[in-house]
């Protein structure tokens, strides 16, 4: 994907490369680049959670919420072994377990790339979650997730639908588009998502992360037929772009001396939420990047004892650093990394997913498909699920050739 870095004397995140960030930022200062390039104690015992804020006053009167089997799913995806046709889809056939192709339009669109994958199973029905982030010309449209039904045996089966993210904070003087009250598109990077008990958390690059409530999703009275407003305006009517649905975040955690986040998920064991540190081997050769695990309540709440960090190994990597991280999943004292931008070409591919054992000196590493972005375990199938990103014309290798698919591989080959 479009790598967006933090270049810690700059003003604002520059877009540069492969990358997961589009958050705006304030300076990085001396104190936070040496910080993060300290010993994994020190790194932990600096690190910090905000306590929980409550955005959900917005929606709080005047609109009614729906759940994911409730949604109108408006689009074909496409099952059996075409995802194995993309563009740098390197994994042995004996580990491939499932794969998904978008709809023509969706594995094409050069102003939507998508990021973050998560799943759950609600009313028998097992789904799957994407996360994406609006470039160039609808840049002003911000994020999205998409909800896609995989349970073979559903009367919509492989059928899915985009619903736009969105938030309380109006911006002012909108020029793309008009913007009415309550609420605004998210305008971030959306790099990872991780589900839990009900409720979505989306990376924020700078921030921490984001919380959003599956089953209050609403429906847009205007449904499908503007695609240049959003937000209700003085006759209660709501506008949302070209989408149907919105869901709105409820609430949000900051974190502290842990940022860039480029992307979450929950481990194994569901006590944990892990986060990635995003920073490319060429331009970031002299930073560490790390990956933080968060101790969860019953509530889903970020708690700020107990907070953990590592700091994975990859001889890959200048410094045997792990750079390029966009995606990890923790089980016992082993992550997994999803990870691009490797000087090494393998089978089509500079991606690699990397196991790291706490300790070890270097990964165990396999060969990955080009572009591949974040990790999903679903651990009933014991199916991790990883995606890729790149349109036509969009990557620095997949020239005019489809790189953007979803996939499962056979995660005991990789344990």
């Amino acid at each position: 994907m479009i790598q967006r870095k933090l270049l810690g004397w700059m003003l604002l995140l520059s877009v540069t490369g492969i990358g997961c960030q589009n958050d705006a930022i304030g300076p990085i200062s001396t104190e936070e680049v040496t910080s993060s390039k300290t010993n994994v104690s020190k790194a932990a015992a600096d690190v910090s959670v905000n306590a929980y804020v409550d955005t959900s006053t917005y929606i709080n009167t005047g609109f009614s919420f729906l759940n994911p089997s409730q949604v109108d799913k408006n689009r074909q995806a496409i099952g059996g072994n075409a995802y194995t046709e993309v563009y740098g889809f390197n994994i042995p056939e004996e580990n491939r377990v499932r794969g998904i192709r978008w709809n023509t339009d969706d594995e094409t669109t050069s102003i939507w790339r998508p990021q973050g994958i998560a799943g759950f199973t609600k009313d028998g029905v097992r789904y799957l979650l994407v996360s994406w982030y609006a470039k160039d010309d609808a840049e002003f449209k911000g994020s999205r997730i998409t909800l896609i039904d995989i349970s073979p045996s559903s009367s919509t089966y492989l059928t899915y639908r985009h619903i736009l993210l969105v938030q309380p904070d109006i911006p002012a003087g909108t020029t793309a588009y008009s913007q009415y009250g309550s609420y605004a598109p998210l305008n971030v990077h959306a790099g990872g998502i991780a589900y839990f008990k009900g409720k979505i958390y989306l990376s924020s690059t700078n921030l921490g992360v984001r919380v959003f409530d599956l089953n209050k999703i609403i429906e847009v009275s205007t449904g499908d037929t503007t695609n240049d407003k959003c937000g209700k305006d003085a006759n209660g009517n709501l506008y949302a772009f070209n989408y149907r649905y919105i869901l709105p975040q409820i609430g949000y955690q900051k974190i502290n001396n842990a940022n860039p986040f480029s992307t979450i998920q929950v481990n194994d064991e569901g006590t944990q939420f892990w986060t990635g540190q995003y920073y490319a081997g060429s331009a970031d050769a002299s930073i560490v990047p790390k990956v933080f695990g968060f101790p969860v309540d019953a509530n889903g709440t970020l708690q700020n004892t107990g907070i953990v960090s590592i700091t994975p190994k990859n001889s890959l990597f200048t410094d045997n650093h792990a750079h390029g991280i966009q995606g990890v999943f923790r089980k016992g004292n082993r992550t997994w990394l999803s990870c691009t931008g490797s000087p090494s070409n393998s089978y089509g591919s500079n991606a690699r997913l990397a196991r790291y054992t706490d300790g070890a000196d270097d990964t165990v590493r396999y060969r990955w498909p080009y572009g591949a972005e974040s990790l999903y375990y679903e651990s009933q199938y014991n199916y991790l699920w990883s995606l890729t990103e790149f349109e036509p014309n969009a990557g620095a290798q997949n020239g005019s050739q489809v790189n953007r698919c979803i996939f499962a591989v056979d995660f005991s080959k990789y344990e």
